[in-house]
């Protein structure tokens, strides 16, 4: 069984719990070192328990903690190397870097976790499929577009982290410049709750039990549209899954996945 927590997840900060067994991994550094230790210890943990970080990409909002945390615990960072470039420069001595690839598997503690390429303005941005037990994990924030083999690789996840970032007249009516509009609905910005839905139904399965709607603006965005859209989809599909947003300032409860 996959356990998952977010402990905040929007365009001002994001960083989530993942563990199965012994093995527990924080995924993305987003909000302070507080906050994390914080909501780390509501899961009954303390960041040395942490068996690694994981980075999607190097922008603040998924970053902003790495520095101070790094100071105080012995780390071991998992990246690909071009970002590793970026978060060397934020991140104590002391730290361990381990670089991946997107598509090549590999073991962390009980996990193999699959990386694999998004499209967003970062260096070398990637998402996430944890599998354990025979559970599986898909995660996937910060992504204009939907990559191709992106369906292939979660086509059989029970649980799927999902970024439904914006509404599209929400967007236009933000009152933000037509530049930064531009470039959040371009393929190198967010995934709207229509093309979260439209994701959903190229992976759709009856052994999806939980999606996390996560990366949800605070300007552009609420919590109920995006999960109002979502269902929609879930209904169209008939497909009993369970659905929830993520939250953007505190910690959503423990989420178990485990293999049908």
């Amino acid at each position: 069984m996959i356990r998952l927590s977010p402990l905040a997840s929007s365009s001002k900060g994001n960083a989530t719990v993942i563990s199965g067994g012994n093995t527990h991994l924080l995924v993305d550094a987003g909000i302070s070192a507080t906050r994390i230790r914080k909501g780390l210890a509501e899961c009954g943990l303390a960041v040395c328990d942490l068996t690694g970080l994981l980075f999607t990409h190097e922008h603040t909002d998924h970053t902003c903690g790495l520095g101070i945390l790094s100071k105080k615990d012995p780390l071991h960072i998992y990246c690909t190397r071009y970002m590793g470039q970026d978060l060397r420069g934020m991140t104590a001595t002391s730290a361990r870097f381990t670089y991946i690839e997107p598509g090549t598997p590999v073991k962390i503690g009980d996990f193999t976790v699959t990386p694999f390429a998004v499209s967003h303005d970062a260096t070398d941005p990637v998402g996430y499929l944890f599998e354990y037990q025979g559970a599986k994990l898909g995660y996937i924030t910060d992504t204009g577009r939907i990559m191709r083999g992106m369906d292939k690789l979660l086509s059989g996840v029970h649980g799927l982290y999902l970024e439904s970032n914006y509404d599209h007249n929400m967007l236009y009516n933000s009152g933000r410049p037509m530049a930064l509009i531009e470039r959040i609905e371009s393929n190198w910005g967010h995934l709207s709750n229509e093309q979260a839905g439209d994701f959903v139904r190229q992976i759709a399965h009856p052994g999806l039990q939980h999606i996390v709607l996560a990366h949800i603006s605070q300007d552009c965005n609420t919590p109920e549209k995006a999960q109002h859209a979502m269902q929609q989809t879930l209904n169209e599909l008939q497909l009993p899954t369970r659905l929830v947003c993520a939250p953007a300032a505190y910690r959503l409860p423990w989420i178990e996945i485990s293999a049908n």
